[in-house]
């Protein structure tokens, strides 16, 4: 059983549970968790972007990003 851990989604910022998010990337070892498949997307196409990128505000609902939460 996979127990479920609140994480953040580093292209939109938003918070997401790891066990429901709709996409999953690894990355230097790393794994990143999405929102949904078009943040999964940008994410792919360049991981550098946003694997440093500081998401301090939390944000929950509609992120913005195309995909239905």
């Amino acid at each position: 059983m996979t127990s479920a851990t609140a994480v953040k989604d580093h292209v939109c910022g938003m918070d997401i549970d790891s066990a429901t998010a709709a996409g999953k990337s690894e990355h230097n070892g790393q794994t990143f968790y999405f929102c949904g498949p078009m943040c999964k997307e940008k994410f792919d196409a360049k991981p550098d972007q946003f694997v440093h990128k500081s998401a301090s505000t939390a944000k929950s609902g509609h992120c913005g990003c195309g995909s239905k939460h």
